[in-house]
């Protein structure tokens, strides 16, 4: 199990540029940045071309707590241009456990992007790193 304290992170410019161009009246409900803890594992381990599991867990550093009823989207990149991504969507196994199913095409070197929309309107950003996914 890797556990990792994500960065908060806050609105690219071009986000910033979207929101200030649409107007008043139909701008959305700000989302605000939030810093997790991240703990995750893949099965199986090693991970290998082919199907693989991600499985999250994210607490609240603050509380400890576990962040439960989060909306969480995985994208799996190859660390070199020219690979199409795979996307998943993962779903709550358990409170504040979230498990995503991906298909890696490639063996080389991955990285996993990840996005939760939290149940207060908070948002989280993470990333993992997949080093040396081996051939089938």
């Amino acid at each position: 199990m890797h556990v990792r304290r994500s960065a908060q992170h806050g609105l690219t410019v071009a986000g910033i540029a979207a929101v200030l161009l649409l107007a008043p009246g139909c701008r959305p409900a700000p989302r605000h940045a939030v810093t997790l803890d991240l703990a995750w594992r893949v099965v199986p381990d090693p991970p290998k071309v082919g199907p693989i599991r991600v499985e999250l867990t994210l607490t609240d550093p603050a509380t400890g707590r576990p962040v439960a009823g989060a909306r969480v989207r995985v994208e799996a990149d190859m660390s070199h241009p020219g690979m199409r991504p795979v996307f998943s969507a993962a779903r709550e196994v358990g409170a504040g456990r979230y498990a995503a199913p991906l298909d890696l095409t490639m063996a080389g070197d991955w990285i996993l992007l990840l996005e939760a929309d939290l149940p207060d309107a908070r948002s989280w950003q993470g990333q993992v790193e997949l080093p040396g996914v081996r051939p089938e």
